[in-house]
């Protein structure tokens, strides 16, 4: 079955995420992209235009950049006003990680299936403090 993506955003950072899969796997033309209010142009018709393109024998992946922002709400109440709630799932908080593994993934991308991977993909704090039992395991 395929898939179709769209990565939403305030600013550029859909573009910047649409970037780093085209370096990182040369496939950024398969996301579709909408950073939103750079300009005074309503984005609401490219939502539309990405939930319509939808076919009944595909599956839709969006991806927002901050869950209860403006984008998301507006993303959410087109996905339940088209009716395309079981073709399409939205993922917020998104960053570049959990794009990529969604992307990756060989099984339909369905909430059940993509939750795992939002576990995956949480953000993380680096530890860079050290004592010297850890100085050689460093990079080990």
């Amino acid at each position: 079955m395929n898939t179709k993506y769209l990565v939403a955003s305030h600013g550029r950072l859909a573009s910047g995420i649409q970037s780093s899969i085209n370096i990182l796997t040369n496939q950024g033309e398969k996301i579709k992209v909408i950073d939103a209010y750079i300009d005074d142009s309503d984005y609401t018709e490219a939502v539309e235009a990405f939930i319509q393109s939808i076919e009944a024998d595909e599956y839709g992946v969006v991806f927002t950049d901050l869950y209860g922002g403006s984008v998301n709400q507006r993303i959410t109440s087109a996905v339940v006003s088209s009716g395309k709630q079981n073709q399409i799932t939205i993922v917020t908080n998104a960053n570049l990680a959990i794009v990529l593994t969604v992307m990756m993934m060989a099984d339909a991308p369905t909430p059940e299936n993509i939750q795992p991977l939002v576990s995956e993909a949480q953000i993380q704090i680096v530890e860079t403090q050290m004592n010297e039992a850890d100085d050689d395991d460093f990079f080990a």
